[in-house]
């Protein structure tokens, strides 16, 4: 049986440790003492396949933001981390055909880096809409949800630069947290299209970006790394657990959502089983549903249909019952949200 992610499982590579104590030193951090702080032997840091705890990473993150003067950690500690950074499934995501492959591929495999969040790639709605990448905490983090962010999206962001050869253009950020004393840092690395306070935190690509082809392209890398990642997810035993499979089966069926009995059969589990699986995660089958169809709804915002059309394809019976549920949802009305450009 397969273990949901906790803060004692030791999942975070030892490559991000290297990263986090380099960008502390160069703002005047005491590397050792963080060392001492998240047990990190000199031995440890030597092992490229080590691993250390979330909550030692986390001590040691906490401790580098305090000791350090200058904001905009997460920043720089995501602009670190590199392709090579991310061991194999860097090399596969940098041998892949096309973005849209790395892309994919990194969807499935990157619970191997010991994320703390959940990436989903929300579904078009149409061909040309732009590629969406939402993320949400899979491990709450509290103080250290904002650093954490950052490091994610500086680092996806540099990273797909780097694989496009090229400065990305028509991107947009989203983050949920309010804007920081250090915005002009976001905008250095993102460009201006970056707002806060939003409803989730995302990076939206134009889907033409999708089909560039890679320089290093090698179907045979490719083939060997994901053999490997498939090894190491049984190994860490982080295999996608129920609540994201409860997500992207809901995903996957917009409109047409179904019950948890009928959920848990296409899970090959019990209802009971789904609903007390859920249950120990602090939700419940509605409260996924409600998330999803929010979600969508903030999507389909974006486009020019039209209320009624965007009602039955989140299922609902009609366009007032839908500005009922987004406006316990969000606490607007959803023309309101879309005439003052709060989806832009």
């Amino acid at each position: 049986m397969r273990l949901g992610m906790t803060a004692t499982t030791e999942l975070v590579p030892t490559s991000y440790v290297q990263a986090l104590l380099q960008v502390a030193e160069e703002r005047g951090v005491d590397a050792g003492a963080l060392c001492r702080l998240g047990k990190v032997s000199p031995a440890l840091l030597a092992n490229p396949e080590g691993r250390l705890s979330f909550i030692d990473f986390s001590y040691m993150v906490a401790e580098a933001i305090s000791r350090s003067d200058s904001p905009g950690l997460g920043l720089a500690f995501g602009r670190h981390l590199n392709v090579s950074s991310h061991g194999m499934l860097g090399y596969a995501v940098m041998a892949s055909r096309d973005l849209e492959q790395a892309l994919h591929f990194a969807l499935r495999y990157y619970k191997v880096l010991g994320l703390a969040y959940e990436l989903e790639l929300l579904p078009a709605t149409d061909p040309h809409a732009p590629v969406v990448l939402q993320a949400k905490q899979s491990i709450p983090l509290g103080p250290l949800a904002t650093f954490a962010v950052e490091a994610l999206f500086a680092s996806l962001f540099s990273i797909a630069e780097f694989l496009l050869g090229e400065k990305i253009s028509g991107h947009q950020l989203a983050f949920s947290h309010p804007k920081p004393a250090h915005a002009e840092q976001y905008q250095a690395i993102f460009g201006p299209a970056v707002s806060f306070d939003q409803p989730w935190d995302a990076l939206s690509l134009p889907a033409h970006y999708l089909k560039r082809p890679m320089a290093l392209a090698n179907p045979a890398t490719v083939q060997m790394c994901e053999r490997q990642c498939e090894a190491l997810l049984a190994k860490l035993d982080v295999g996608d657990g129920l609540l994201s499979r409860v997500r992207r089966l809901l995903l996957a069926r917009p409109g047409d959502f179904p019950s948890l009995e009928d959920a848990a059969q296409a899970l090959h589990t019990s209802g009971r089983t789904l609903r007390r699986h859920l249950s120990s995660e602090g939700t419940s089958y509605q409260q996924v549903l409600d998330d999803v169809r929010r979600s969508l709804a903030l999507q389909y915002l974006e486009t020019r249909l039209p209320l009624h059309e965007i009602a039955a394809l989140l299922g609902f019976s009609d366009a007032s019952n839908f500005r009922r549920a987004f406006k316990q949802w969000t606490g607007k009305n959803p023309s309101d949200y879309r005439e003052r450009g709060d989806a832009d």
